[in-house]
């Protein structure tokens, strides 16, 4: 099977042709590949993804020292840093911010998605996909 054959995973892009493009996406800290690929699925329509994804942000922003003092941080870049929480970290996260399920599922389906680009290419793709069985990913823009 091809990772693109598996649903949901980093490569599972739309069609260029067929896809909308995200506005104003440069003040989060995603791919455009996996804003694309997370604008596409059940959820926020792709005009509201950035302002969606820049409000979680600058709430995971103001909490960057508690997770660097509690979580793994499998990879750090002049962007972003990515930490392994537990599973219902993003409930918490939805319950501060008056998420709607929806909006919670797509927060969390971009964290991910941004987690197993970066581990393709880094060669830890195994590494961050087997981590996502009994964890979930936060990623957290550089100020």
């Amino acid at each position: 099977m091809m990772p693109s054959d598996t649903p949901g995973r980093w490569d599972d892009a739309p069609d260029p042709a067929e896809a909308t493009p995200v506005p104003d996406a440069d003040a989060v800290p995603f791919d455009a590949t996996v804003l694309q690929q997370v604008a596409h699925g059940d959820g926020i329509p792709p005009r509201e993804l950035p302002e969606l994804l820049g409000r979680v942000d600058a709430h995971l922003i103001d909490r960057r020292e508690s997770l660097q003092r509690r979580f793994e941080s499998p990879y750090s870049d002049e962007r972003r840093e990515l930490f392994f929480v537990p599973p219902d970290y993003w409930e918490g996260v939805a319950s501060v911010l008056s998420l709607s399920p929806e909006g919670k599922s797509t927060v969390q389906r971009a964290h991910e998605r941004q987690l197993l680009r970066i581990g393709a290419e880094t060669r830890r793709g195994s590494e961050f996909d087997a981590a996502l069985d009994i964890r979930t990913a936060v990623v957290v823009g550089r100020e």
